[in-house]
């Protein structure tokens, strides 16, 4: 008895069929396949197996794309060797075969709702086309041929259409209160607000807030740009005293935006444009070129007349200039108009030196002064070839025509060196004087008692430095000295200079130096190190000023030039020649004028600031 179809029957044994044993699989073998195998490709990575035997694991294979070809991608070598028998698709391949021409024609149809329409630029089928796979089955349709020849080509019209109100935005900073908004944009820079000008009104509105001006003009404070708050008086009447009181403004009041413009080209005027010639010819009978050249800003030239002899020094702040002559007279001069506001006479011989405080006039904020009408008082000293220094009182009577009235009188004399004093240098607590006697002497400035006499020069000390403590010393022998006020030891020499030093400035940790080599030196305070050689002038170096700041140097000389360098660069920015007809012998700066004297007696003023409101600059 045999099971037949689940039931026991009697079968007569020559109606049954035996089916025979099913073969062991084999991948040798090309009529069973489970999957599209390759031995040799097997082989090649499994070396040693001479059998070609699969194992239970598919660890080996890199990760990467099936073909109906071979298994693994085509990025694994093949071998060289045919197979010694083809090996046929798998069944499971050959019947998804047969769906993908019917998948690729309803591609070539369109969408459903445009069944009628057939894109005759998309090929047909080819049963050629060799398709290929990732590993996890799904096909590769970057390898398929393009569309019309042309990669990228939409096979529906329909999924070009984008909703555009599906993309909005918001404004978020027009959405937050002023003030934090106000506070986001502070911390952007120049080109970035500029940039929110013309984003949108509200934006406009923003970027031109005056705290936001504000804000960028404090960040060029390490270029030097400051503001004089005391010079933005806003007169506030006292009704219980019937007086005017200058008063300082709340720094909002200003207008941050004008500010920040006027500096900003006030900076560009001292530079020089691309391509523009360096020197400037600004004497009176200068004649025009008749070709058109680039020139730089050239700045308004201003002479002024009234020494009878040479001019040897100056100094000068916002509103007036003080000058020493051969002719034993100290004039104080009208720094808008040129008008010689006062002449003082206490020296028996040539005023080679002189140093005041600047803007004495001026309240601070301390000031217990209420009264408007009062005169101010000032300081100044001055030292001449007759040997000794002179200290003035200086008073500043305000008068109803804007320009006060200057006077002073000598209030001590120094007895200070046995020859010519040559310079001067004053801070709130000394007076430092050096003279041709080869000495340099300390005074206290309140009781105008000798501190120290400093000794170590072998020539004449031509001019000195003071910066806090440290006084330095610049002697026709050729050395610089550095001294220490408080205990008088010498704290280092400077030598490198081929010739006697002529003048010196000293300012925070830096000092420059100018000398008979025609050279400028700029040096490092605190370790005696030459850091820059500036080279140009033809002549002696007579006089030197300098901003550590914006890195501008000013230097005048006897080849009648003056030059205006960049101390980060060492290069000369502007040169300035026909100011004066014979030897420069002092020149100062600010952040809007040069102001030199000379030899041929003439006081001249460049001015950069023709048109801008410079007033509250410093």
């Amino acid at each position: 008895m045999e099971a037949v179809d689940g039931a026991f029957a009697s079968v007569p044994r020559s109606l049954t069929v035996t089916r025979p044993t099913s073969p062991t699989p084999s991948f040798r073998t090309d009529t069973f396949s489970i999957v599209n195998w390759n031995p040799e490709m097997y082989n090649l990575m499994l070396s040693g197996n001479g059998d070609g035997t699969p194992r239970c694991s598919m660890a080996f294979l890199q990760a990467g794309r099936r073909t109906i070809s071979g298994y693994p991608s085509t990025q694994w070598p093949r071998s060289t060797n045919p197979s010694p028998s083809p090996i046929k698709m798998s069944r499971s391949l050959t019947i998804g075969m047969g769906f993908l021409p019917k998948i690729w024609d309803a591609l070539r149809e369109g969408s459903p709702s445009k069944r009628c329409r057939r894109r005759p630029a998309i090929p047909s089928w080819h049963w050629d086309t060799e398709l290929e796979y990732h590993s996890d089955g799904s096909v590769d349709y970057t390898n398929i041929t393009p569309l019309d020849g042309e990669e990228g080509e939409l096979i529906d019209d329909e999924a070009c259409f984008i909703d555009v109100r599906a993309i909005t935005g918001m404004d978020i900073v027009s959405h937050l209160p002023l003030e934090l908004a106000l506070y986001l944009l502070s911390f952007l820079d120049l080109p970035s607000i500029l940039a929110c000008l013309r984003v949108s009104r509200n934006w406009n509105h923003l970027a031109l807030d005056n705290s936001i001006w504000r804000t960028l003009f404090s960040l060029r404070e390490v270029d030097g740009w400051r503001v004089d708050l005391r010079r933005a008086h806003r007169e506030s009447r006292l009704s219980s005293l019937g007086m005017s009181l200058p008063m300082i403004p709340a720094p909002l009041k200003l207008n941050w935006y004008d500010l920040y413009r006027n500096r900003q080209e006030l900076d560009r005027r001292w530079s020089n444009y691309p391509g523009a010639a360096l020197s400037a010819d600004l004497s009176d009978d200068a004649v025009a070129e008749e070709k058109e050249v680039i020139k730089a800003w050239e700045p308004k030239v201003m002479r002024i007349s009234g020494h009878g002899d040479s001019v040897y020094c100056l100094e000068f702040d916002s509103s007036r200039i003080i000058t020493g002559s051969r002719d034993r007279t100290i004039k104080v001069w009208s720094l808008k108009t040129g008008k010689c506001l006062a002449t003082f006479a206490g020296h028996r011989g040539s005023v080679l030196c002189l140093k005041f405080d600047r803007d004495w006039d001026i309240l601070d904020d301390a000031a217990t002064d209420i009264d408007g009408t009062a005169p101010r008082k000032g300081f100044m000293v001055s030292g001449s070839s007759d040997c000794t220094v002179c200290v003035w009182d200086l008073w500043a009577l305000p008068t109803p025509s804007g320009e006060p009235r200057i006077t002073a009188e000598v209030k001590a004399v120094l007895p200070a060196h046995s020859g010519g004093v040559l310079d001067l240098r004053i801070d709130s607590r000394w007076i430092v004087s050096c003279s041709k006697d080869a000495l340099i002497r300390v005074w206290d400035r309140e009781t105008l008692s000798l501190h120290c006499t400093l000794r170590g020069h072998e020539g004449p000390v031509n001019a000195v430095g003071l910066q806090g403590n440290r006084v330095v010393s610049a002697s026709g022998d050729g050395k610089m000295i550095l001294w220490d006020v408080l205990t008088g030891a010498r704290v280092r020499t400077f030598d490198g200079h081929d010739r006697g030093l002529a003048c010196i400035e000293f300012k925070e940790d830096m000092i420059v130096s100018g000398s008979n080599d025609c050279k400028i030196k700029v040096w490092d305070a605190n370790t005696g190190a030459c850091l820059r050689t500036l080279t140009g002038h033809d002549f002696l170096v007579r006089a030197l000023s300098f901003d550590p700041h914006s890195g501008r140097l000013v230097s005048g000389s006897y080849d009648k030039t003056v030059k205006v360098w960049d101390l980060r660069t060492g290069k000369m920015v502007r040169e300035f020649r026909g100011c004066h007809a014979s030897h420069i012998f002092d020149v100062k700066f600010d952040h809007c004028r040069i102001v030199s004297t000379s030899h041929d007696r003439k006081i001249v003023v460049l001015d950069f600031s023709e048109g801008l409101d410079t007033s509250l600059f410093v």
